[in-house]
């Protein structure tokens, strides 16, 4: 016999609507509302394992960060116990934990047996559908959320689970709620992670509504916002969760869209302009080899491919040249780098965004609002417009390098959580770069020397021909390390962690001591220098490899040769 919910249980009444259920049980809204969904015993040890570690902490801190009622089925068992231990964890975390289960299937004032299953004694409050069968209860708990919700958002979340599941998966899915189906959980949670495609890097994986030859639960599904998380830990489900639960975050979602928009076409850019380097300096070497052997060797197809492999490398170089994808590329990251230090200096309150920066005080997101209206302004008058600006459609916050793990890229910041979401990131980014730039810039250097002392043999030997093969494969090597500023940037980036590093080590022993403001001013100025030095130094690198090789159109203005930051 299980105990009873802590809370009041209603039993609800033919034809009463869920305003007046939700009145009788001492609930009003609107507030956020997270709807849980799942397996009760069907759920195999591995499953409720998995259930367990991302499941209830994420509910409690989602629900704690954003006020948010959770709503679920009521019964002591699989996942409904393991949201009702969870709160049991953390009261405060979750004030609010509707259950809503058939009245016919439950065990209540006095009602026993006959199949019936207990009530979760940790719910604060039960209502009871008038139902004497599994599911009869659904159309009452989307009712519940709903009033509870009135105009705030509600998220489906989704682990394991049987045909219940299924039919209040397709109901959440028809109102156009975001589901969250937490991965490795089984039942339902894995069939629709199977049909959708779930992203095993974290990544939030939308349905894929074009796809070929739908499954049946993929054409079920096809018309909601259904998505796969990662279930082997809190931090993926938490993020997703905070995000959709804080509707009224518009102008910073905006930024964020913006960002990950600017972000995604910088690093697309950029490898694009490193492959195109790599063509016309490796075309170069290959034609300089065709043409000695051609003089060593005569053969008229060596004379064909000496004449045509010069002309497709300026074939290839002019593509590029024309496309502007080095110039491109450094305006959007400049552009990228411009948003988030907007992103941060609104979410810590300091800089323009502080109380009392400005006579009359601002309204914050209107700001924003207007700041990156000025970046996207400066973006759309210069190279980085000669090109496609596709929005960015994947998750958001997007992920980065460290130190972000379960944050929701919108609530308020304080001085440590600056230091350790944004100083710790842009660390973490740093050191991944220069021991990638590092090993790069040593292979390239080992070849260069290798082939200036293979240039120096070839000529002890008296095949003085070859010499010119080796000069251009060193002076290739030389030439990509150049074009990509490897040096300075490793400078730039070793000078500006240490800076980083700096920061954070004062703010642990004096962090009480150090104001928001002047933490994120610190942090902000780092960031600010290394990306204006790297952008001037970037800049200059293309206009020297455009005379270099062989000029082309200039920037149409000066506007266009400086970053949109």
């Amino acid at each position: 016999m299980s105990a009873a919910p802590a809370g009041p249980v209603i039993l609800a009444r033919a034809g009463e609507s869920a305003g007046v259920l939700l009145a009788r049980a001492g609930l009003r809204g609107p507030r956020p509302v997270i709807v849980v969904c799942g397996g009760a015993d069907e759920m195999a040890e591995p499953q409720l394992t998995a259930a367990r570690r991302a499941l209830g902490p994420a509910l409690s801190a989602a629900a704690a960060l954003t006020g948010a009622a959770v709503v679920d089925g009521a019964t002591a068992a699989g996942v409904m116990a393991l949201v009702g231990a969870e709160r049991a964890r953390d009261p405060a975390a979750m004030p609010v934990l509707l259950g809503v289960a058939p009245a016919g299937m439950v065990e209540h004032d006095g009602e026993r047996g006959d199949g019936r299953v207990g009530l979760e004694h940790n719910h604060t409050h039960v209502v009871l559908a008038d139902s004497d069968v599994w599911g009869g209860e659904t159309p009452l708990l989307m009712a519940l959320a709903e009033e509870l919700a009135q105009d705030r958002p509600i998220v489906m979340v989704v682990a394991g689970g049987g045909a219940g599941t299924r039919a209040e998966l397709r109901e959440g899915a028809a109102r156009r709620w975001p589901v969250l189906v937490v991965e490795g959980t089984g039942g339902v949670a894995a069939e629709v992670a199977a049909a959708v495609g779930g992203d095993r890097g974290g990544r939030v994986a939308q349905l894929a509504v074009g796809a070929p030859a739908p499954s049946p639960l993929q054409d079920e599904l096809r018309a909601g916002d259904v998505r796969v998380v990662r279930g082997d830990g809190p931090d993926a489900l938490r993020r997703v969760l905070a995000w959709e639960l804080q509707g009224d975050s518009s102008a910073l979602k905006d930024a964020w869209a913006l960002f990950a928009t600017y972000d995604a076409l910088a690093t697309g850019l950029r490898r694009g302009y490193e492959r195109f380097q790599r063509a016309i300096l490796l075309l170069g070497i290959v034609a300089t080899a065709v043409a000695l052997a051609h003089d060593s060797l005569g053969w008229e197809l060596l004379h064909v491919l000496a004449i045509a492999l010069p002309l497709v490398a300026s074939v290839v170089f002019a593509l590029a040249n024309r496309r502007a994808t080095g110039r491109r590329w450094v305006l959007l990251r400049a552009a990228a780098e411009a948003v988030k230090s907007e992103i941060y200096r609104y979410r810590t309150q300091t800089g323009v965004y502080a109380p009392g920066a400005q006579d009359p005080p601002p309204d914050p997101p209107q700001l924003l609002v207007q700041r990156l209206a000025q970046i996207d302004g400066q973006v759309v008058q210069s190279d980085a417009s000669g090109g496609r600006l596709t929005p960015y459609a994947g998750p958001l916050p997007p992920r980065m390098d460290g130190g972000e793990a379960g944050d929701d890229g919108l609530s308020p910041l304080d001085a440590a959580r600056y230091v350790e979401i944004r100083v710790a990131d842009q660390l973490s980014y740093y050191r991944r770069k220069v021991d990638s730039l590092d090993r790069r810039r040593e292979v390239l250097q080992v070849v260069a020397v290798v082939a200036g002392g293979a240039g120096a043999f070839v000529a002890a030997i008296g095949e003085e021909i070859w010499i010119g093969f080796t000069t251009a494969v060193a002076g290739a090597c030389l030439a990509y390390l150049g074009y990509l500023q490897f040096d300075s940037t490793i400078v730039a980036y070793n000078q500006a962690a240490a800076q980083l590093a700096a920061l954070q080590r004062e703010f642990r022993v004096s962090g009480e001591e150090l104001a928001i403001g002047s933490v994120v001013d610190r942090g902000e100025g780092v960031l600010m220098i290394e990306h204006a030095g790297w952008v001037q130094q970037m800049t200059a690198a293309l206009e020297r490899q455009r005379t270099e090789q062989g000029g082309g159109d200039k920037p149409s203005s000066e506007a266009d040769a400086r970053p949109a930051a």
